[in-house]
């Protein structure tokens, strides 16, 4: 024990120790300070009078008026005290017994997690607990209040026989969680209880029981296990359903009495550079865990899978199989059985490291397997659209690229390409399309190649002034290759997704993905700008178009997934594009892109974005507007539609959102969402209302609220939906 005083006093006869006047002692990991402190060497007690503070071991701060203890700290009494423990909760009490060193009882204790407050540190917390004993029990981590009553704002709300909850250093606890509260047209009231239960150091599990008024008891368990390289969870949920009728008929909620689902999800650390894993789920209809809201599973899609993925400096690897869910009432499953199965698909890239005659080679390999139940096409006026045939699909695909780039003469950039590339394909489809303007090449293995030459040149010119620098950079490309073998005549499954912008004029293959590869000659024309100044604005553009020299466009071919039409490169002059940006120092930013008709300049895709980012306020709209193509035979409309984001911390301890999406060519509102939150250093409130127009009726609209009111260390209690991440708060 070390002892400083400004006095002390040492009695021979009676073997008491008196120290007066800041007092400070240490006794192994405990901390006391005190005006007072006597210690009676023949029974071991010691004695700490006027504004006593000790620190224990665990972190705890006691305040009191006068404290009895034994010489190692553990047993004694307090009186008049006040409890601070490491992580901000709070025990007030009229006195306090502590006993074995590891449990301490407060008689008529208060507990809260609201700090005091600093001007009138008697008024009363934003909540707290009232309880004729508190027990801190340091050896189960535990709080146990006997006869509790909640009291909000300092009215009593709730009481309770018992309640126990965690201390603040422990980090599983075996216990009940905080209920929540649900309600349905279909479900009728529902009162969700979860159990947590700790297994074993490394395992633990949740068991959940959600009673509804119209359908049933709803059990879920969820059962997690880590290791030393990883984590896996296994979760199951199911229901007899007690109240059919309510759905409407004919639907799989309908329809099915006896639901569930299980589902698994892991991820493991082969070694620094391997990962391997898997996120699946198997339930016993189409719609169940969205009907019941089962957490991680309740989305309109969810998607199953297992990957193998592995990187290091120069190379990449990924392996995977996945299917997807479609959850809707639909009885059939249509959805679902359009959807592609893979099974499984295979990304693998490296650059070598040794030049290759003074260049860069990169290895690049694709490839998947597939299947469908049902063809996918989108049926409209004109040729039909082949997302995907029934049956069985799959291609292999290498290639090589080898570039070096050298400057020569007074700055010019000049940059040689080759690129060698082979692809195997296997079609084993159901249907041949019907309606296609192109030429199918049929079920069977067809072998496909591509050689390119290509040059690219560029002459960046720095241009200074007093406050800012400019770089502006001439581009120029051409490559040479073959026509593109089997154009349009093999089920297109990766490279559907197809824009010709700003970002993709300088792209030796402008398709998105290795179905469909781009040949003939071309060139590529642009001017890249940047410019930096002193005040921190940053400014950028560019500006091109493209031209196809010789041989068969790819992009004027047929394509089954009618991924080139309308593209705007479609004739041997494209259409123009360009963007412009620019970024101020003080959070704004602004940024266009558009592709412009090649004749009349007419903008065919505008796309515009606006954000502002600063201290409490956050902003950002977005306008997307898409041409018609010209002429119009199919009587299509222009798309047009603005979303729009915007966020403001109202105080320190209030923040509101909003988002929106709105159709300007229906005059409809796709979506909205808005969302309140207070969240102060106990509390937090958030209230959330979302609404959606259903993209298979455009007429009806979904929409939810949700509200949540959390209490930090107790949990929180739910009420309808779930809330919007918008205004979702965690402690």
């Amino acid at each position: 024990m070390l002892l400083a005083a400004d006095e002390l006093i040492y009695n021979n006869d009676t073997g008491l120790v008196v120290a007066k006047g800041g007092v400070q002692i240490d006794y192994g990991a405990y901390k006391l300070v005190a005006d007072r402190v006597e210690y009676d060497q023949t029974t071991g007690r010691m004695k700490a009078i006027g504004s006593v503070e000790m620190v224990e071991p665990d972190g705890n701060k006691i305040y009191a008026d006068d404290l009895d203890v034994t010489d190692d700290f553990a047993n004694g009494f307090i009186n008049a005290l006040r409890v601070e423990t490491p992580d901000k909760t709070y025990i007030a009490a009229e006195s306090a017994e502590r006993s074995d060193g590891r449990e301490t009882t407060f008689n008529n204790g208060v507990y809260t997690a609201c700090e005091p407050c600093e001007e009138n540190p008697e008024r009363a917390p934003v909540w707290q607990i009232r309880a004729k004993r508190v027990i801190q029990n340091g050896e189960t981590k535990t709080i146990r209040l006997i006869r509790p009553t909640f009291e909000l704002f300092g009215l009593p709300i709730a009481m309770l026989p018992y309640l126990e909850i965690p201390d603040h250093d422990a980090k599983r606890k075996t216990g009940f969680l905080s209920p929540s509260y649900r309600s349905s047209d279909t479900l009728g009231y529902g009162l969700t209880v979860p159990y947590y239960v700790v297994i074993s150091p490394h395992m633990d599990a949740t068991l959940t029981g959600t009673a509804f008024t119209k359908q049933g008891f709803l059990g879920e368990v969820e059962f997690r296990q880590k290791f030393a390289n990883g984590s896996h969870t296994l979760r199951m949920a199911g229901i007899s359903q007690t109240g059919q009728d309510n759905f409407t008929a004919n639907t799989s909620d309908a329809l099915v009495q006896e639901r569930g689902l299980i589902a698994s999800k892991g991820a493991f650390r082969i070694n620094p550079r391997w990962t391997f894993g898997w996120d699946v789920m198997a339930q016993t209809d189409n719609n169940f865990a969205r009907t019941y809201g089962i957490e991680d599973y309740n989305a309109s899609t969810v998607k199953s899978e297992i990957y193998l993925t592995g990187q290091s400096n120069r190379s990449y690897f990924d392996l995977r199989g996945y299917r997807f869910d479609k959850q809707n009432a639909d009885e059939t499953n249509r959805s679902e059985r359009l959807q592609a199965f893979v099974h499984p698909s295979l990304d693998y890239s490296r650059t070598f490291s040794d030049p290759i005659a003074g260049g860069e080679l990169a290895l690049n390999v694709n490839g998947y397997s597939l299947s469908r139940k049902a063809d996918d096409i989108g049926i409209r006026v004109g040729p039909d659209r082949y997302r995907g045939f029934a049956g069985d699909n799959a291609r292999l695909s290498a290639e090589l690229e080898w570039k070096k780039t050298v400057t020569v003469g007074n700055g010019l950039r000049l940059t040689p390409i080759l690129a060698a590339r082979g692809d195997l394909n296997s079609v084993n489809v159901d249907n041949a399309p019907t309606d296609y303007d192109g030429a199918f090449a049929g079920n069977g293995s067809h072998a496909r190649g591509m050689v390119t030459a290509g040059l690219e040149a560029s002459y960046p010119v720095l241009v200074t002034t007093a406050t800012s620098s400019h770089v502006f950079e001439p581009i120029a490309q051409i490559f040479v290759r073959p026509d593109e073998q089997l154009a349009g005549g093999i089920p297109n499954e990766d490279a559907q997704s197809f824009v010709f912008d700003a970002t993709s004029l300088f792209e030796r293959d402008k398709f998105s993905g290795f179905d469909r590869t781009e040949g003939g000659t071309r060139a590529n024309v642009g001017l890249r700008y940047t410019g930096n100044y002193d005040n921190g604005l940053k400014t950028q553009a560019a500006f091109g178009q493209s031209y196809h020299l010789a041989g068969l466009n790819s992009f004027a071919t047929p394509d089954l997934a009618q991924a080139t039409r309308n593209s705007g490169l479609d004739q041997n002059v494209s259409d123009f594009v360009g963007m412009v940006g620019l970024s101020t120092a003080n959070g704004l930013s602004l940024a266009a892109s558009a592709r412009f008709d090649k004749d009349d300049f007419r903008a065919e895709r505008t796309d515009v974005r606006a954000g502002y980012s600063r201290d409490r306020f956050r902003t950002s709209v977005t306008y997307t507007e898409i041409k018609a193509p010209r002429p119009n035979l199919l009587s299509e409309l222009d798309r047009r539609e603005v979303t729009g984001y915007v966020s403001l911390k109202l105080h320190e301890n209030w923040s509101v959102a909003a988002s929106t999406s709105y159709d300007l060519v229906d005059g409809e509102f796709n979506r909205q969402a808005f969302g309140v939150l207070y969240a102060d250093e106990c509390i937090a409130l958030s209230l959330s209302y979302e609404e959606i127009r259903d993209e298979f009726n455009t007429e009806a609209r979904d929409w939810k609220v949700g509200a949540r009111l959390s209490f930090r260390t107790l949990g929180g209690i739910d009420g309808g939906d779930d809330v919007s991440p918008l205004v979702k708060a965690d402690f």
